[in-house]
């Protein structure tokens, strides 16, 4: 038998998991193990402000960058 893991999202509702994206590697019926994290709020930028390291700030400035290039001329 060979284990896989996968970090998955899902929304919970009517008392049932639901992933957002279909599932690799799992048949249908078959039994998983899983272990529930909340989903973290949201946070404002201001709030992790100096918790970062300086490759995480780096990759940040380039997602917002590459945010702000698919708006660009929509103001």
């Amino acid at each position: 038998m060979v284990s896989t893991a996968q970090t998955i999202e899902a929304i919970y509702e009517d008392n049932v998991l639901k992933p957002l994206k279909p599932l690799k590697g799992i048949m249908e019926h078959e039994n998983v193990v899983l272990i529930v994290q909340s989903h973290p709020a949201k946070r404002n930028l201001r709030e992790i402000k100096g918790t970062l390291s300086h490759k995480e700030a780096v990759e940040m400035q380039e997602l917002v960058n590459a945010e702000f290039e698919k708006i660009e001329g929509e103001w």
